[in-house]
């Protein structure tokens, strides 16, 4: 009996940090709305790289890429304005600097696609 507490033990804790690993936050732990509004932003980012990097392969293989790049350019022109309306509304620290290393990523990956 105690081998087997003691192995749910050991398999909720590895669950935990998992959980931890991949979100960032205790599941019981709530994220702040800022912070998850920030986070979303960041993932569209990401999408956004994506969507660009597939356009590049395009490319490479002598596909015409106008109407495959015209639409991360217009998304990430709208993830910036997006991105201007919320940082002056976030309160808390965490969400300010994520904030702020998004406009960062933002700025570098602006000066990446030229």
């Amino acid at each position: 009996m105690k081998r087997f507490l003691l192995l749910l033990l050991v398999l909720g804790a590895a669950g935990t940090g998992a959980y931890y690993v991949a979100n960032g936050h205790l599941p019981w732990v709530t994220v702040p709305i800022e912070e998850a509004e920030v986070a979303a932003l960041e993932e569209e980012l990401q999408l956004i790289r994506q969507q660009w990097k597939q356009a590049g392969r395009a490319g490479a293989l002598g596909v015409d890429t106008s109407s495959i790049t015209d639409g991360p350019l217009a998304k990430l022109e709208q993830l910036e304005k997006r991105l201007a309306e919320v940082l002056p509304r976030l309160k808390t620290g965490e969400a300010r600097n994520q904030a702020v290393q998004l406009r960062r990523d933002l700025a570098s990956f602006k000066s990446e696609m030229r």
